[in-house]
């Protein structure tokens, strides 16, 4: 009866290649999450800055209707670095308004700008 000899040499395991395949994958990964995180960092500021744009107009709005149509008039104010200007024009029984918010920019950047319209009867 002859003897078959069978090698041990099949181990358990993973190999370098493996390893570095695999851990170069991780890494892809991490950095795609870490881009897709900054992007949504930034809509997330656009977001706020369009609501704050908003909330500051509507104010403005909401004062400009509770004056009479003879005392609404156009201007311009800066509260806390942010600019807004608004234009008032009569039509026939209402005013029309345009404000327009603009924040400031970050050094290098164009300001960003706001516009909220309305109309409001006399």
């Amino acid at each position: 009866m002859p003897l078959s000899v069978r090698s041990s040499h099949s181990v358990a395991g993973f190999t370098l290649a493996e390893c570095l395949v695999a851990i170069t994958l991780f890494a892809v990964g991490l950095l795609g999450l870490a881009g897709t995180e900054l992007a949504v960092e930034r809509i997330g500021a656009a977001g706020e800055q369009r609501a704050r744009a908003a909330a500051i107009a509507w104010a403005r709005i909401e004062a400009l209707r509770s004056a009479p149509c003879s005392a609404r008039s156009s201007g311009a104010a800066v509260t806390n670095g942010t600019a807004e200007r608004w234009t008032v024009a009569a039509a026939a029984g209402a005013s029309a308004v345009s404000d327009s918010v603009t924040f400031p920019s970050a050094a290098g950047r164009a300001p960003v700008a706001f516009t909220l319209e309305s109309a409001m009867p006399c």
